[in-house]
């Protein structure tokens, strides 16, 4: 039975890291709208270093989520 237990939980587990990943795909989506908006050109410097701050939030974000979604533990 402990066997079912824990492959009920590694499914959990599973299901939770793949929430995880679609999160950090739409943050890898903004990341990459924003960087298409730069790259028009059209912006002033102070917009552009805003985005920019605004794209590496995203980043740490998608990393942490990343990081903490790898983990493995028995509930």
């Amino acid at each position: 039975m402990a066997e079912k237990e824990e492959l009920k939980q590694e499914l959990q587990w599973v299901k939770y890291r793949i929430r995880m990943l679609d999160i950090i795909e739409e943050k890898l989506v903004q990341m990459r709208n924003m960087a298409e908006v730069v790259k028009k050109g059209s912006l002033s410097e102070d917009e552009v270093e805003s985005i920019n701050e605004k794209i590496n939030n995203l980043a740490e974000q998608a990393r942490a989520l990343d990081e903490e979604s790898r983990k493995f533990e028995f509930l």
